[in-house]
């Protein structure tokens, strides 16, 4: 799919209905590295497999509706390259179901937050830890959709975000950077207030960034 070797950032959207197309519009008018698109739950991951590993920068994984407990397939092949990358130091973002299966995939545990599976949905004040990809401490509104989180630590990453709610609403690695966010900061609104996501794709940009080395 991509023959260029120039630097690229991997955007892997884990859709199985709705690709975040709006959100890797967004990106792509942002980032000052090249992006590419990937949908391994819809399409598989031979996109991926034919990307040289020199050219890739960074790799965002979004949400999804799939869940890392279903333990499908292509979740097994995108799990198995990311632990390529993660040997390789490739900086990573995890989005929702990535903040999920990087947690998973680094041993932690992933459950519902109630027993009846209901759903968070909305904005929810989160707060940050000091950290080197963005700075000081700090708090600001995310928006969030999701049935499920990240219950127990994996091993080599400390919490990097809680909220009153979730109390691991980010993940950061203690060497490697990799970093993770329950929420979606990457969310583009389709009408209303944009001013409400402001604070959420500063976080984003700042990833974009660090992975051009500005």
């Amino acid at each position: 799919m991509v023959k260029s070797k120039n630097p690229l950032i991997l955007v892997i959207d884990p859709a199985v209905k709705s690709p975040e197309l709006e959100t890797f519009n967004r990106l792509a008018q942002t980032s000052p590295v090249a992006l590419s698109y990937h949908l391994p739950a819809l399409f598989g991951l031979n996109s991926l497999q034919k990307l040289s590993d020199h050219e890739i920068k960074g790799i965002i994984i979004l949400g999804s509706l799939s869940s890392v407990n279903e333990k499908l397939p292509w979740q097994a092949e995108l799990g198995e390259l990311l632990k390529k990358h993660f040997n390789q130091q490739t900086p990573i973002l995890g989005l929702c179901f990535g903040h999920q299966l990087i947690a998973h995939l680094f041993g932690g545990k992933v459950d519902y937050v109630f027993p009846d599976q209901k759903k968070h949905l909305g904005f929810r004040e989160v707060n940050l830890k000091e950290n080197r990809l963005w700075g000081p401490s700090c708090k600001g509104e995310l928006y969030v959709s999701h049935q499920e989180h990240v219950v127990s630590i994996p091993k080599d990453f400390s919490v990097s975000a809680n909220s009153d709610s979730i109390a691991i609403e980010g993940l950061a690695h203690t060497s490697l950077p990799i970093w993770t966010f329950q929420p979606h900061p990457e969310k583009e609104p389709k009408s209303g207030d944009r001013a409400r996501f402001v604070f959420g794709h500063q976080l984003v940009d700042r990833f974009l960034y660090f992975c051009a080395g500005k």
